[in-house]
């Protein structure tokens, strides 16, 4: 048996388009709201190279908060087949070519599949006239678009770029006809690939709010907050969300005439009900006189007691020390890890605690700015906790 599959795409041109421009949306941002689209385009002129990488640039988080991410692309590719009969006696082949470009990347998988049947074929003895047969060449893909999605994976945020792989796999077969043939096939693909980053604006920040912390106990969870009063009624209401987007109200407090600039400490007592499960958010909403609206950072409290999610941390983004706050009392030995987004352990830090909830982790060799995860590990009771940090 003599069975050769040749795949392969000529010269590599790239040509990469990272201009944004605006799109329509594909996800939405809290309440509803059309989610801003901003696209990159990549083109690969027609080429035989089996496997190519080519690079986007990933998602600024300071224009906003990244909702999904949407991989559009359109494949146009042409397929010539070729097979020599080698055996000693006339054989009539019926051939199948196969072809299957992959496309990935964080949390993207796309395929563009072609199977073709060709022949009957009847080809002489080897070595005589007529022992071979060519097909093509043939257009198997013209503008085969397809698309993909994930959501707001943070592979794609940062300051650098976030690659993607194209593969080219398949061939040709004998499905009739014997064993002893040389089959070839040279598949020629071009396309574009467009990704499209689509984020919500962040909310306002209420910078007069600090040291919000939210941290649960017994059946409640007790919210406290500093806040420097530059005016008079001001009001502070104190949101819930089940999600994290979609925020009711459930109480408010309110600035009194007196503490107009003056820093003013802030109490709030939530009491868990038994529809409280997983994950619940909270948030300050600040309204001042003149009617205009902040928040606060939104802290979550897990009631899952084996959840890895459990800390929040300020100020975020870092500049040099960050402050650590679980939504629970700690007590036991942790280990403060400070990760990178490829999993590599930048800096980290042992420590016992006491019966406390809130450490401090300072950044003794400064990292490269961008994003990270902060996790802790409790080494006592085998769990740990993340959350993500931006370093400025």
């Amino acid at each position: 048996m003599k069975n050769v599959y040749y795949l392969t795409f000529v010269g590599m041109a790239f040509i990469a388009a990272l201009t944004p421009k605006t799109v329509s949306a594909q996800c939405t941002c809290s309440g509803g709201t059309p989610a801003t689209g901003i696209t990159q385009s990549v083109t690969i002129p027609y080429t035989k190279a089996s496997q190519l990488t080519f690079t986007f640039n990933q998602f600024d988080p300071t224009i906003g908060d990244l909702s999904c991410v949407r991989l559009y692309d359109t494949i146009s590719a042409i397929t010539t087949a070729g097979a020599h009969n080698l055996a000693l006696d006339t054989v009539a082949y019926l051939w199948q070519v196969t072809a299957s470009s992959k496309v990935t990347g964080p949390g993207i998988l796309i395929n563009h599949v072609f199977n073709g049947v060709y022949g009957y074929d009847t080809l002489s003895p080897d070595g005589t006239p007529g022992d071979t047969v060519t097909h093509g060449p043939d257009n198997i893909f013209s503008n085969n678009a397809s698309t993909a999605q994930t959501g707001g994976n943070a592979a794609y945020i940062g300051n650098g770029t976030v690659d993607f792989i194209y593969k080219l796999t398949g061939g040709m077969i004998a499905l009739d006809g014997g064993l002893n043939y040389l089959a070839s096939v040279t598949t020629v693909i071009a396309g574009t690939f467009n990704l499209t980053y689509y984020w919500c604006p962040s909310n306002p920040l209420a910078t007069s709010i600090t040291y919000f912390s939210a941290i649960k106990k017994d059946k409640a969870v007790q919210l406290e907050w500093l806040a420097a009063n530059l005016q008079n009624n001001t009001n502070y209401e104190v949101q819930f969300s089940k999600n994290g987007e979609d925020f009711s109200s459930i109480g408010s407090l309110s600035s009194s005439p007196a503490a107009a600039g003056t820093i003013t400490e802030y109490h709030y007592q939530y009491n868990l009900n038994p529809t409280d499960v997983g994950s619940i958010y909270f948030r300050i909403k600040r309204i001042d006189e003149n009617g205009k609206i902040s928040y606060s950072a939104v802290k979550l409290i897990n009631l899952q007691s084996s959840g890895s999610i459990g800390i929040q941390t300020f100020p975020n983004p870092i500049v040099s020390t960050v402050k650590v706050q679980f939504d629970e009392i700690q007590t036991g030995n942790f280990i403060l890890e400070l990760v990178n987004i490829s999993g590599q352990v930048i800096q980290q830090k042992a420590m016992t605690l006491d019966g406390t909830n809130l450490v401090d982790f300072s950044l003794s060799n400064h990292p490269a700015k961008g994003l990270y995860v902060l996790r802790a590990k409790d080494l006592s009771h085998n769990k740990q906790f993340i959350t993500k940090v931006q370093v400025e």
